[in-house]
């Protein structure tokens, strides 16, 4: 580099130029959006961890935020009734979904699986009837993951 008398700068001439507290405040500026944009134990989609990183990346209230207030009226009539259950239990994100299900009491888990495996046949044809070219609704996928977690839970019965 060179000065504008064209002399090349030495290091202390350099040091000179730019103060400390000049350096730290590029520093900062520079650093800023990088740290800002993601908290450093934050986890993005196709990350690879062990289950325990993913969930020291969640909120404390990231099971009552993933659930999704269901539209009764988007579910058949016959299954109206699973609607709360749905939206309770049916949360898409597996990490999620595994906390919420170790949390919950072997009662409440046999509660839920007694109120919907009666169901499961008409559940999992409304689900296979479902147009494949559209987004699935929010009321089908709840009820796509209820099951799931009935799977999961070994709880799962085609009655």
């Amino acid at each position: 580099m060179f000065d504008l008398q064209r002399k090349p700068l030495t290091g202390t001439r350099m040091a000179s130029l730019l103060s400390l507290p000049a350096l730290l405040l590029v520093g900062l500026v520079i650093a800023a959006p990088a740290s800002a944009a993601r908290p450093e134990n934050a986890l993005r989609h196709g990350d690879i961890a062990p289950a325990d990183a993913f969930r020291a990346a969640y909120a404390p209230d990231a099971i009552a935020a993933a659930r999704t207030p269901l539209d009764p009226a988007k579910v058949p009539a016959s299954l109206r009734g699973l609607v709360p259950l749905a939206e309770y239990w049916g949360i898409g994100d597996d990490v999620l979904r595994e906390m919420m299900q170790e949390g919950e009491s072997p009662a409440k888990k046999k509660a839920m699986a007694d109120a919907v495996n009666p169901h499961n046949a008409a559940i999992t044809a409304w689900l296979d009837g479902l147009r494949t070219a559209e987004p699935m609704s929010d009321e089908a996928a709840a009820f796509m993951y209820m099951q799931r977690g009935l799977t999961e839970l070994e709880l799962y019965r085609e009655e």
